[in-house]
């Protein structure tokens, strides 16, 4: 993945855009194809699902309709008188019995001519162990007298009556499927006691298509509640039990398992289900030809828009790759390069002019920049020239001060030799920062040469401890603070002497240097407005106390500097924070100054 984001930044701009145009399209055209494809599938399968919702509805029909009538015949039968005559007759000698079978054949007669469905119909006598049987074919092709009594076990019940039901190729010698209803027959005038067996055979229409639709990519089948099959194409499969018998659940619905679609129908008052399914591949069939002309269609936009897309994209870009070509040149080294406006277009004039614009003033700058170089290796040399000047001074004081001491006069030593170490530290042989301890010497002799010129009106304390003596400071931050306390502070009260405290400590990585003085101080607005405006630069202050803050923070950072506050002498007291830096981080210090 790293490795095709780095070729892919190293790609230019317009390949860059071929790709995502490109790709735009393909991700649109394919939520398009996804949307129309899944679009399709659903209402394909919600049709399926409604066209075999409505077959299993008019086959539960029908087949409700049949059973009706076979029901409605058995219990007519049942209650006809000269049924009943026949199976209470025990003797086939008598008159009586002859013509209970007379009237009985009438009957059947009669039944097997209403219904054109029926095949035969027999009545079986339990007293006298025999049966009469009339039907649209002899006895022999219908293998009555032999399969009757293992058909009408193996038979079920149709709903909660005593009525039996069993669809097999039992009878006709197992040359075709038919309906067997058997219907118990009882003596109406004594409850329970059952005389005989009603044993009907029908050719049915709805069975007989289910098991005329062979097994394709639709099957039907008729089963009953316990999910053994009815009817079904693959005649082998009846009498077997179905393992989706769980998920009928409902009058009507529809289920998915082993990646089949089943529609079921109840058969109205009766056990018995109308099931179809389908293999829900074959639903997407027509769909997978729909897709794959899609997906055709979709190379071929992809291809045709690859090629304008390539083709507009280099015409408009042509104009970024010439400036991007003469920036190469610049690059390389060649400032008189130009854009000619002419080839840019009127879209592209502007960055032309600009570019143009650009170089000219680079050229200039250019040229202005070896001057600066010039003047500051000019300015170099004039720094080492300078640097015999400070030793001059310092022997022509030196001088000054041995003379003093010869004439005694100390005052005039005194002044001459702070003087002189005033300036020594103000140079510092060109550091601008400076240990602690310096900066610290160097507020003594500012002080001395203060207190001679003001006729000692200054009283001083200066602590600093031993742990801070090497701690880095700027040069020259203490002194603009003291010469600010000594004029603004304690020269203003007319005469009258003061003081001033200076004190370092070290308060882990930080260094506070506290000066207080007790001069006239100020007022608690006027200490407030001094801090808010502390970190205002203005060049006009010279070295003076916001210049002072200023370089702390610009070296050192936001969180360092100065702070001022009321003391209880009625002076003004600053507390200085800087962080405790040793010579160690001297050069590193510098290099943060000089950039700065």
């Amino acid at each position: 993945m790293k490795r095709w984001k780095e070729r892919i930044n190293r790609w230019k701009f317009d390949r860059k855009m071929q790709a995502l145009i490109i790709l735009s399209i393909t991700f649109t055209t394919l939520i398009v194809l996804v949307i129309s494809t899944v679009s399709s599938v659903t209402s394909l399968k919600t049709k399926s699902i409604e066209l075999l919702q409505d077959k299993n509805a008019a086959l539960a029909e029908n087949y409700q309709n049949m059973l009706e009538e076979y029901k409605a015949m058995s219990i007519a039968l049942n209650i006809d008188r000269s049924v009943q005559r026949y199976l209470k007759c025990r003797d086939k000698q008598n008159m009586e019995y002859s013509q209970a079978v007379m009237d009985t054949y009438n009957v059947l007669s009669s039944s097997l001519n209403m219904s054109s469905d029926l095949n035969y119909i027999a009545v079986v006598s339990y007293q006298m162990e025999d049966y009469l049987y009339r039907g649209k074919v002899a006895i022999s092709a219908t293998d009555f007298q032999q399969a009757y009594e293992q058909d009408f076990l193996e038979s079920r019940s149709g709903q909660d009556s005593a009525l039996k039901i069993r669809f097999s190729n039992a009878y006709f010698k197992g040359e075709q499927y038919t309906v067997n209803v058997y219907f118990p027959i009882y003596n109406v005038e004594h409850v329970m006691d059952e005389r005989g067996l009603l044993c009907m055979n029908y050719s049915n229409s709805v069975l007989n298509q289910i098991i005329d639709e062979k097994e394709g990519r639709q099957r039907t089948e008729a089963i009953d509640t316990e999910g053994v099959v009815v009817a079904a194409g693959n005649t082998e499969k009846i009498g077997t039990a179905v393992d989706y018998t769980d998920s009928l659940t409902r009058e009507r619905g529809s289920f998915k398992q082993n990646g089949r679609i089943y529609i079921y129908q109840k058969v109205h008052g009766w056990n018995f289900y109308i099931v179809s399914s389908i293999a829900s591949i074959e639903l997407y069939r027509p769909s997978i030809r729909t897709i794959s002309l899609m997906i055709w269609i979709l190379f071929i936009l992809i291809a045709v828009s690859y090629m304008v897309v390539k083709k507009v994209i280099r015409r408009v870009y042509r104009p970024l790759d010439n400036v991007v070509r003469k920036m190469d040149d610049v690059a390389s080294g060649s400032l008189s390069v130009r854009i000619d406006e002419g080839i840019m277009g009127e879209d592209f004039v502007k960055l032309a002019t600009g570019f143009n614009s650009m170089m000219e003033e680079i050229q200039v700058l250019m040229e202005k920049v070896k001057q600066e170089q010039h003047q500051i290796e000019q300015i170099r040399f004039n720094s080492l020239q300078s640097q015999i000047q400070p030793h001059f001074l310092y022997n022509t004081l030196d001088c000054i001060h041995w003379q003093a001491m010869a004439d005694g006069n100390q005052e005039i030593s005194t002044l001459v030799k702070a003087l002189a170490r005033y300036y020594r530290i103000c140079l510092s042989k060109g550091h601008d920062v400076i240990s602690l301890e310096m900066e610290m010497e160097h507020v003594r002799n500012y002080m001395i040469i203060q207190n001679m010129r003001y006729d000692h009106i200054l009283g001083s304390e200066i602590l600093l401890n031993e742990e801070c003596r090497g701690a880095m400071i700027p040069k020259l931050t203490l002194q603009p603070l003291v010469e600010n306390s000594i004029y603004h502070g304690i020269k203003a009260r007319e005469g009258k002497e003061g003081s001033i405290s200076l004190r370092a400590k070290k308060d882990g990585d930080i260094v506070k240097i506290i000066l207080a003085d007790t001069g006239t101080g100020m007022t608690q607005g006027q200490i407030d407005e001094m801090n808010q405006h502390l970190s205002e630069y203005d060049e006009s202050f010279g070295y003076g106390v916001r210049n002072v803050n200023k370089r702390i923070e610009l070296l050192y950072g936001a969180g360092y500097g100065l702070h001022y506050l009321r003391n209880l002498s009625g002076g003004v007291t600053v507390e200085i924070r800087i962080p405790y830096v040793t010579k160690v981080e001297e050069d590193m210090i510098q290099g943060e100054m000089i950039h700065v």
